[in-house]
């Protein structure tokens, strides 16, 4: 098959605007998390959150601000920042119709939604913004990067919960392996700060309790003996995925590729997040790693889900290690969205990104706030700081649902 490599990164995230700024957040352990002030949350049973510093203003014209939400806003200046990035001029390097795009998201955009639903029940239905029927549903952003950058070819939205943006890479690598397209903008956005929003992900049950005592930035503990949920956070990334062939071609640099994926579902019981031996998560990880042609022993290191949900943690740490056995002990283990946040739709491709810049670099970002590992988990966490490690060939990223939807990426440097 042909290989898929990824030419162009966009990003904004708690830790800033671009990728350098990403990275030297994760590589420097820095914790992003803080106190909510896009609303008041105090009510709710977390309040903190990984929110990124940006005005649209700065970015998008006042008229295309009015009639989208602010996770629209994120998704299309990312996009921008990704074809930049990989030198890709549409109508030139590639045409339109040859063009695709590909979103994970998971809550859609409630922000303006809820802003207008207000509007309904408080001042009458002739006050409601004629743009409320387009700018919250999660494949708004689809449509309006299709539209500011002129593409022409497949768009599609995944929503898969929290491995939605996962879906949306393998959908993406797929489309070009298929012939379908030679240029795919491929990832997530998600913009959950707004009172609903913000409700919905807490009675999911999914979300860390805030305490007085404890200060917003060490609440999110993946793999920790402390561990009690997950901090959300807002954010966006995006990728520029083509084939490799038509990379040389251009001249451009490589960061990396999709190399092999696998895609599993453990249909458990209703309502249980995960199947709870992890075997499923396990032939996830075997599919994609027997996709990309990497034996377990060529796994330099993993990228976790790392949800902090106790369940998830155990789990994810049981599929490791069956699939890795005693080879698990040497193989470096990190989350590092623990400094930032989960951001659902956007967390897979964000650990995508940060792994293959950590496979250039030969270093290992570690998982903020991982003191002593939970008991059952016996692997090699990266804790306190990143880990130099030299050079690695294959990095596997983990991405999780709700009700057990697995989503697992080999990456070859």
């Amino acid at each position: 098959m042909d290989q898929v490599v990824v030419t162009g990164i966009g990003a904004a995230t708690p830790a800033g605007i671009g990728l350098d700024a990403l990275w030297a957040s994760v590589d420097a352990t820095k914790a992003c998390i803080t106190a909510i002030d896009r609303f008041d949350a105090t009510s709710y049973v977390c309040s903190v959150a990984g929110q990124v510093d940006f005005t649209a203003e700065d970015h998008l014209p006042s008229r295309f601000i009015k009639r989208t939400d602010r996770f629209t806003h994120l998704a299309v200046v990312t996009a921008r920042q990704a074809l930049a990035d990989a030198g890709v001029a549409l109508g030139v390097d590639v045409e339109p119709e040859r063009a695709g795009v590909m979103v994970g998201n998971v809550l859609g955009g409630w922000e303006f939604a809820e802003r207008e639903l207000r509007k309904l029940w408080v001042e009458g239905v002739r006050t409601v913004s004629p743009y409320q029927a387009t700018a919250w549903f999660p494949a708004a952003p689809q449509g309006n990067i299709c539209i500011d950058l002129g593409i022409k070819g497949p768009a599609r939205t995944f929503v898969a919960d929290r491995a939605s943006g996962a879906y949306a890479i393998v959908r993406g690598a797929q489309a070009l392996q298929r012939g379908q397209v030679d240029v795919v903008l491929a990832g997530g956005v998600e913009a959950p700060l707004s009172p609903y929003g913000w409700l919905c992900l807490e009675t999911s049950g999914l979300m860390a309790k805030s305490r007085a005592d404890q200060q917003p930035q060490t609440l999110y503990r993946p793999f920790d003996a402390g561990h009690g949920g997950t901090v959300f956070g807002e954010g966006s990334l995006f990728l520029v995925l083509e084939r490799h062939e038509s990379a040389r071609r251009r001249r451009v640099e490589v960061y990396g590729e999709i190399a092999g994926w696998g895609l599993t579902t453990d249909g458990y019981m209703p309502y249980y997040t995960v199947e709870p031996t992890g075997r499923v998560l396990a032939r996830a990880m075997r599919v994609a790693a027997d996709q990309s042609g990497a034996a377990p022993a060529e796994v330099g290191a993993i990228f976790a889900h790392g949800s902090g949900i106790p369940v998830e943690d155990v789990t994810e740490g049981y599929a490791i290690r069956e699939v890795f056995g005693d080879g698990a002990d040497h193989i470096p283990v990190t989350a590092p969205k623990a400094g930032f946040g989960h951001l659902l739709g956007a967390a897979a491709p964000v650990d995508v990104a940060l792994a293959l810049w950590a496979m250039r670099l030969g270093r290992v970002p570690a998982t903020v706030n991982l003191d002593r590992p939970a008991p059952g988990l016996d692997l090699d966490f990266v804790q306190g700081r990143s880990r130099s490690i030299g050079s690695w060939e294959h990095s596997l990223v983990v991405s999780r649902g709700l009700g057990g939807v697995n989503a697992c990426l080999m990456l070859r440097r």
